[in-house]
């Protein structure tokens, strides 16, 4: 073999490696080439994945939504230090009885004054104070009257329109019949108070229609005088009956205190001892019974109100 030809065959021998490894390297860029294409396609579908998951990750399941803490609304109990507030409406049944009436006169009637208006309850610890204002209707039908002491030819017929407004507070203490929830209780106390009289109490002298039957409790049995002199003589005192003793005769209107006559312009209000019962079904919501015994007479009544 010639020397020519022996270099070309080792030169053909060098170069065939790098031939062979040309294509190699351009697939092997091509293969790197499509993966990193395929790598971002799956990125991406996976970024659009998870923004329509959320934040969970993969197999990660729906969390249940976390309930509502309960209402408070039927929770009735009260806490030691602190004030509760209640804004409502009172009434009640002022019961006069005429036997109370006859402990100071004669003749009168018993008789249902109707009170009611607007109240204000604050209490703490165990300490409640009722705040009311209260419209009274102390309108009495025609009925006799006289002074303890005096004799029959002083009856006379009387009647009431006259009305009340009174300022009361009742201080009541506590005593909780359920103290777990506090929905029941008693409270025991008293209250004071001041009425601003208005309206007009009529007064006539009366005769007996009967000499020989004078019933001071029978209003019908008796008329108004229509003057002095009218009338027979009290077979009792020997007294006339309309006499001049004063002028009530025609539907005589009692001036009031501050005009020099006996028709008070206030009246006190004074209860003791005063029971009530009290129901307190939800928070913001109460109840209470009333009954006591006050300088009028006998009372029964009811109350509710709302807290604030």
């Amino acid at each position: 073999m010639s020397t020519v030809k022996a270099h070309a065959l080792a030169l053909a021998a060098l170069l065939a490696p790098l031939a062979f490894a040309a294509p190699a390297a351009a697939q092997a860029e091509d293969n790197e080439f499509d993966k990193s294409t395929d790598d971002v396609l799956s990125a991406d579908q996976q970024t659009k994945d998870e923004s329509k998951q959320g934040d969970k990750m993969p197999g990660e399941k729906d969390k249940a939504p976390e309930p509502e803490p309960p209402s408070d609304m039927f929770d009735t109990f009260e806490k030691d230090g602190q004030r509760y507030n209640f804004v409502g409406l009172r009434f009640r049944n002022l019961i006069v009885p005429q036997f109370m009436i006859n402990l100071f006169a004669d003749g009168g009637a018993s008789v249902n004054v109707f009170t009611f208006g607007p109240e204000f309850s604050t209490r703490k610890d165990g300490l409640e104070i009722d705040l009311a204002l209260s419209y009274a209707d102390y309108s009495m039908d025609e009925f006799l009257f006289k002074g303890k002491s005096d004799g029959d030819d002083a009856y006379e017929i009387v009647s009431s329109d006259m009305k009340l407004l009174y300022f009361t507070a009742d201080l009541l203490y506590e005593i909780p019949l359920d103290k777990e929830k506090g929905r029941f209780s008693i409270l025991i106390g008293g209250g004071v108070g001041l009425g601003v009289v208005f309206g007009d109490l009529k007064r006539n002298q009366a005769y007996p229609r009967d000499i020989t039957d004078i019933d001071g409790e029978d209003v019908t049995k008796w008329e108004k005088c229509p003057g002095v002199g009218f009338g027979n003589a009290d077979p009792g005192s020997g007294n006339t009956f309309c006499d001049d003793s004063n002028d009530h005769y025609g539907g005589y209107d009692e001036p009031s205190w501050a005009n020099g006559g006996s028709k008070p312009n206030v009246f006190p209000w004074i209860s003791i001892p005063q029971i009530s019962f009290r129901y307190k079904p939800m928070k913001h919501l109460q109840a209470r019974l009333d009954t006591g015994f006050s300088i009028s007479g006998f009372f029964i009544g009811a109350s509710a109100g709302y807290g604030l």
